[in-house]
């Protein structure tokens, strides 16, 4: 194998970027549920969370209204260490 001989061994980052789309028959309710869970997972710093939102225009007004609301109602910003965090910042000096 050509590949073998030649090519350092490597760990390669192979997260998608694909993107979050919602069209307009979409549950908004499971689709506003899914976007902030998969934009919001890992502080959103993982590669495989959602990055690019693609929104059909019928719905999102509505859509955007109620993941606004969502990242409200669930978002708690602080301290990585406090439980009742829900977004803080992976490396932290200490």
């Amino acid at each position: 194998m050509l590949c073998g001989k030649y090519m350092k061994k490597s760990c390669f980052e192979l997260g998608g970027n694909d993107p979050f789309i919602v069209l307009k028959e979409a549950d908004l309710e499971l689709a506003v549920e899914k976007a902030y869970a998969s934009r919001m997972g890992a502080n959103g710093q993982a590669c495989i969370n959602a990055k690019r939102f693609i929104i059909s225009e019928k719905v999102y007004d509505e859509f955007r209204d109620r993941l606004i609301e969502k990242i409200k109602e669930k978002t708690v910003i602080g301290d990585p260490m406090d439980p009742a965090t829900t977004l803080g910042p992976i490396a932290m000096k200490r």
